[in-house]
């Protein structure tokens, strides 16, 4: 109980500019079979994993460098994909995490909330992940930039079914020596009613 408290406490975001290398796929495909045991109404079991190599790393940084330069008329947001373009692609760690549902299912006709429900699974195990990756000494940083927008994502990733998924988390994974202060949070009470007391 400590040590778990321990770990969802120090736990800190990190950016991967400041990763130094990261740890062997094995380890990180051990991490994934365990964080996939999180709360699933229906068990309908919808994360899907991308745990990408440094090859596909560049590629979808230089994705998202392109998504967020636009049709590249701004000076400005031309300079912030490149240097977008650069953090990425040299993250010495990604995997990507989506939430498969199918709309079109019988499950979801007859119980729209599982949508929700589903995404709230992928969340679940996104942050089990971060815990793990945490207990591992691994550093990492759960990123929402929409790189998915961009036409040749699915493709450069290759989507189990570009039609059902939608990405929950961009997870940069990797060491670092970086330590962060502790972060402050409003007392309690300002967001607790509690009828026990």
């Amino acid at each position: 109980m400590n040590e778990l408290r321990s770990i969802i406490t120090r736990r800190r975001t990190r950016k991967p500019a400041g990763f130094s290398g990261a740890p062997d796929p094995s380890l990180v495909r051990e991490l994934i079979d365990v964080a996939r045991r999180a709360p699933n109404h229906h068990l309908t079991e919808p994360a899907r994993f991308y745990l990408l190599d440094s090859v596909k790393i560049q590629e979808v940084g230089k994705l998202f460098g392109e998504t967020v330069s636009g049709v590249g008329s701004d000076p400005a947001l031309v300079e912030k994909g490149e240097r977008k373009a650069d953090e990425w692609g040299n993250a010495p760690g990604l995997l990507i995490v989506t939430c498969h549902t199918d709309k079109k299912s019988n499950l979801i006709k007859n119980k729209p909330a599982t949508i929700e429900e589903d995404y709230a699974t992928t969340s679940c195990i996104c942050q089990n992940l971060l815990l793990l990756f945490e207990s591992e000494g691994i550093a990492s940083k759960w990123s929402t930039g929409a790189v998915w927008e961009h036409p040749k994502f699915a493709e450069t990733i290759d989507l189990f079914s570009p039609e059902t998924e939608r990405v929950v988390a961009l997870l940069f994974y990797g060491y670092s020596e970086t330590d962060l202060t502790e972060r402050t949070y409003a007392p309690l009470e300002n967001h607790l009613r509690d009828f026990t007391a």
